[in-house]
């Protein structure tokens, strides 16, 4: 079973993703809304996989991105993100992301990257 920690600022998305997850025979071991979250729970739970937004309050998607990268902490990240500017998307090649995709993203192609592993 596929390990998953779901973090985005907006949590009803966040409650959608962990449903479709759920219901596709993946374990949600952990749910965040900012970049520091998301480096926690992948320290603590070494997922599989995680759903990261890039832009959140406090700490944001690359504030995670840098800090898992430091940790060593093996993840396949999927991100999923709103906005995508040329910025952004030079920022993204510095880390190792196993897909971006554009939001509002249907929660069955996000569930089809991840059983394309």
């Amino acid at each position: 079973m596929k390990k998953i920690v779901i973090v985005d600022d907006e949590i009803d998305y966040t409650e959608i993703l962990k449903d479709f997850c759920e219901m596709s025979d993946m374990e949600v071991v952990g749910v965040g809304h900012n970049g520091q979250d998301a480096v926690n729970l992948c320290k603590e739970h070494l997922p599989d996989f995680l759903l990261l937004d890039l832009s959140m309050p406090e700490f944001d998607g690359f504030f995670a991105l840098e800090n898992i990268k430091k940790s060593n902490v093996n993840v396949k990240i999927i991100i999923l993100t709103g906005l995508l500017t040329e910025s952004s998307i030079k920022n993204l090649e510095k880390y190792e992301v196993f897909e971006t995709l554009i939001k509002p993203v249907d929660p069955n192609t996000v569930i089809e990257k991840i059983n394309s592993v």
